[in-house]
């Protein structure tokens, strides 16, 4: 997985716009972000950094239990693929398991890993009026947000914008070329697209928590 430093460096002519969404909100606007999340069935913790997000990700989930981690730079950055993929994660590793499996038949388990005990995922934007915006390309990650017994969102803040329109903005003007930099890289592809695209206007708090980080993390 690239970080968005290396996105530039693999693509030279590569550029967003940084400045518009890849920026610090104010703490005025952080909080108003999560007491609307909040709001709207949704459970939300606030850390400081990568590595309280991560201790709160494993604090989180039960040892032994499936989980399924969506491809996600944010969660690369806080450390948890490391341990997700280490021989000795205290996890059942899906996705290891979806990887071993025969070309043939990886379809059919990335279907079923969609309603792992445990979805973890990152997204392409948050806005203030608390709505959680997703997007792909196969339905590999949008699926789990509806199908996961158990949903847990990693976002930088930088993923919070002002409204709906912005995040869908963010979304396609910004996460888009990032990941097509980073699909010409790993799956040697012309890019990505955006397939499917999800806005959750409610969640649930049983099963959605939402872990923001006070930094500038992912795409």
């Amino acid at each position: 997985m690239l970080t968005f430093k290396q996105l530039k460096e693999t693509e030279k002519d590569f550029k967003v716009d940084e400045n518009k969404f890849r920026v610090a909100p104010s703490n005025e606007t952080l909080m108003e972000t999560v007491k609307n999340l909040e709001a709207k069935n949704h459970r939300v913790s606030v850390v400081e950094n990568e590595a309280d997000a991560l201790n709160l990700l494993l604090n989180e989930i039960p040892k032994g239990s499936e989980v399924m981690c969506a491809s996600s730079c944010t969660i690369d950055e806080i450390g948890f693929k490391k341990i997700y993929f280490s021989d000795d994660s205290p996890f059942v590793n899906i996705h290891k398991k979806i990887l071993a499996l025969p070309a043939e038949k990886q379809g059919d388990a990335r279907k079923d890993a969609l309603s792992s005990q445990y979805f973890l995922s990152s997204v392409t934007a948050i806005s203030k009026t608390g709505n959680v915006y997703v997007a792909d390309a196969s339905g590999t990650r949008v699926g789990g947000f509806t199908a996961a017994k158990n949903l847990i969102i990693v976002s930088g803040f930088n993923k919070i914008v002002e409204s709906d329109e912005l995040a869908i903005q963010r979304t396609e003007e910004f996460c888009l070329p990032c990941e097509s930099v980073r699909a010409r890289w790993a799956y040697k592809v012309p890019g990505s697209m955006i397939q499917n695209l999800l806005g959750m206007k409610h969640g649930a708090p049983t099963k959605h928590h939402i872990i923001l980080i006070k930094k500038l993390l992912g795409y």
